[in-house]
C-alpha cells in the first residue's frame, strides 16, 4: 500500500464500498476531506444587493460555462452536496470551463458584495462547496491531470478529483500523499492540509504542493511557489480556499511502495486500555509507520498498522505490535494501490476533529467513554501523524498540525430525521469533553465553526494568515470556508 491507500487489503474488484462498510472492515486512513455538524455558514441567503440582478445576466451571457440560477432547470439537484445534513441555495452557480469564467465571477461578486464559494469537484463534510445566498466558482471542468515521469511532478487542476490524479501517477509507477476516497476533491483536501496515510514518509498533501495557480478576489492570475508570490503559496498550504480560486496544483511525486499490515480486533472489551498501548507504541515509530486505531459503531475497537518497504525490515517492526497485542489474533495482510479507495454515497453526518499529542489516561477515557455512549451511531477514527509531517517547523506552512500526534475524527451518521439531534448530540458532546488535550484539529474535519475556534487552530499562524487574507481579500468575498478574518485597519 501507498500513502494514500487504506491499511488493509482492499481489492480492487470491490468499488462499491459505503462509508459504513469502510469503517467496518477497520480501513479508515486519516486522509478524508472533512465533515461537519452545523448549518451557519456566515453567508446571507439574499445577500446581493438590489442592483446585481442585471449583473447577473450579464454574467450569465458572458460565461463559456453553464450558469444556474434559483428557478433554473437543473438548479435544485446542483445545488445538492454530499453531506445532506445542508440544504443551502446558492444566489446562482457558475460551471466555469477556463480562467475567463473563473475571472468574469469574481469580477460580478467584488462591486456587487456577493460571497464566492467554491466547489472543487470533490465533497466535504461541511459542505463548504455550496452556500446561501453566494455565487458557486464549480470548478469540475477544471480535470486535467498532467504527469511528468521524469521530473516526478503532476500537475492537476482545481476540480481533479483524487481517484484521476492517483490513476495517472500510477500508471508512471508513482504516487504523492493522498486522501483514502477517491471521489474527494485534490484542492480541497491539500488547500487544508491533506492530512493523509503517508505523512510519515513524505510529509502532508501541502508540504508536496510545489506550484499552484489562483485567482485573486480582484481578478487577477498568480502563480504561486517558493519563488513566486511566496506569501499567498505559505498560505495556501493549510488555510484552504480563503485567499482566492486555486485552478491548478503541482505535486511532487515518488515511486510507489507496498504496505505490509497488520490489524488487531478488540470489539467492545477495555477500548481505554488498547487505546493506551497504541498509544504507547507510536509514541516514537520509524517514518515508514502508519497506524490507525479505529471504533466502528458497530463492531467496536480496533488497530491497525502498516509499514511501507521492504517484508524484512516490516516483519521486524510489526512484531513489536504483536508482542504488545499477544491477546488478540494478528491479522496479516500487504496493501496496494487503488485510487478509487472507498467510495462514500451521500448521507447525513456529523462530526468534530481534534489533535491530540498523546493517548494520554484522560484523553483515553474520554474517547472509551465516547464509544460505549456512541455504541450503534458513533465511530472514531485516530490516526498516526508523525515523520516527516512532524518535523516540518510550526510556521513554515499554514498547516498547523506539527510535532507527532494523533489526529482524531468523531463521525455519526443518520438515516432518519428524528436521529439526527442524537448524532449532533454525541458529536458536540464528546468533541468539547476532547478540548482540553487538543485545542489544534485538522479543520477538514471540524464542522463550521466560529473564530475564536478557527483563530485556537491556527494558533501562531493566524496573525500572518490574517494579513494576507486582508492584502489579497479585505471583503472576505471567500468565506465559505473555515474562515480567517482580514486584519483590521490593514
Amino acid at each position: 500500500m501507498t500513502e494514500y491507500q487504506l491499511l488493509a487489503h482492499h481489492r480492487i474488484e470491490q468499488p462499491h464500498w459505503t462509508r459504513r462498510d469502510f469503517v467496518h472492515a477497520g480501513l479508515a486512513t486519516a486522509g478524508v476531506v472533512a465533515l461537519g455538524a452545523c448549518a451557519n455558514t456566515g453567508v446571507s441567503r439574499r445577500s446581493a444587493d438590489s442592483g446585481s440582478g442585471a449583473g447577473l445576466n450579464d454574467l450569465a451571457r458572458s460565461m463559456h460555462g453553464r450558469f444556474l440560477r434559483d428557478g433554473s432547470p437543473g438548479y435544485d439537484d446542483a445545488r445538492k452536496v454530499w453531506n445532506l445534513a445542508y440544504d443551502r441555495h446558492p444566489l446562482a452557480m457558475a460551471r466555469c470551463v477556463d480562467i475567463d469564467d473563473v475571472r468574469r465571477c469574481v469580477d460580478f461578486a467584488r462591486p456587487h458584495s456577493v460571497p464566492v464559494c467554491i466547489r472543487g469537484g470533490g465533497h466535504s463534510y461541511a459542505g463548504f462547496g455550496v452556500a446561501d445566498g453566494a455565487l458557486q466558482v464549480d470548478l469540475g471542468a477544471f480535470s486535467a491531470v498532467s504527469v511528468d515521469r521524469d521530473r516526478r511532478i503532476a500537475s492537476v487542476g482545481g476540480g481533479v478529483r483524487i481517484r484521476d490524479l492517483l490513476t495517472a501517477t500510477l500508471a508512471a509507477g508513482l504516487v504523492t500523499p493522498m486522501g483514502s476516497c477517491g471521489a474527494v476533491g485534490v484542492a480541497g483536501l491539500a488547500l487544508a492540509g491533506g492530512d493523509t496515510a503517508g505523512r510519515g514518509l513524505h510529509g502532508t498533501a501541502c508540504d508536496n504542493l510545489i506550484g499552484a495557480q489562483l485567482v485573486t478576489a480582484d481578478g487577477e492570475v498568480l502563480e504561486l511557489g517558493p519563488k513566486q508570490n511566496e506569501d499567498l503559496f505559505w498560505a495556501i498550504r493549510g488555510g484552504g480556499g480563503n485567499f482566492g480560486v486555486v485552478t491548478r496544483l503541482d505535486f511532487r511525486l515518488y515511486p510507489v511502495l507496498t504496505s505490509h499490515n497488520v490489524q488487531f480486533d478488540f470489539g467492545w472489551s477495555d477500548i481505554g486500555g488498547a487505546m493506551r498501548i497504541f498509544g504507547d507504541l507510536v509514541h516514537e515509530t520509524p517514518d515508514e509507520v502508519r497506524a490507525v486505531f479505529l471504533v466502528s459503531a458497530e463492531t467496536g475497537a480496533s488497530a491497525t498498522c502498516g509499514y511501507y518497504g521492504v517484508p524484512t525490515a516490516a516483519a521486524a517492526y510489526l512484531e513489536t505490535w504483536k508482542t504488545a497485542f499477544r491477546r488478540f489474533d494478528a491479522k496479516m495482510s500487504t496493501s496496494t494501490p487503488n485510487p478509487e479507495g472507498e467510495v462514500w454515497p451521500t448521507t447525513s453526518v456529523a462530526v468534530d476533529g481534534a489533535f491530540l499529542e498523546g493517548a494520554s489516561d484522560g484523553a483515553a477515557d474520554v474517547l472509551a467513554r465516547a464509544a460505549m455512549a456512541g455504541r450503534g451511531f458513533g465511530d472514531i477514527l485516530m490516526g498516526l501523524s508523525s515523520g516527516v509531517a512532524a518535523r516540518v517547523g510550526m510556521t513554515d506552512t499554514a498547516y498547523p498540525l506539527r510535532g507527532t500526534g494523533l489526529s482524531v475524527l468523531l463521525s455519526s451518521e443518520w438515516s432518519r430525521p428524528e436521529d439526527r439531534a442524537r448524532s449532533e448530540r454525541w458529536v458536540a458532546e464528546y468533541g468539547a469533553a476532547l478540548r482540553p488535550w487538543a485545542r489544534r484539529a485538522y479543520v477538514n474535519y471540524i464542522p463550521p465553526s466560529p473564530q475564536e475556534r478557527i483563530r485556537e487552530i491556527y494558533g501562531m499562524n493566524y496573525p500572518r494568515l490574517a494579513k494576507i487574507k486582508a492584502r489579497y481579500d479585505p471583503a472576505n468575498l471567500f468565506r465559505s470556508n473555515q474562515n480567517i478574518l482580514p486584519e483590521a485597519g490593514s
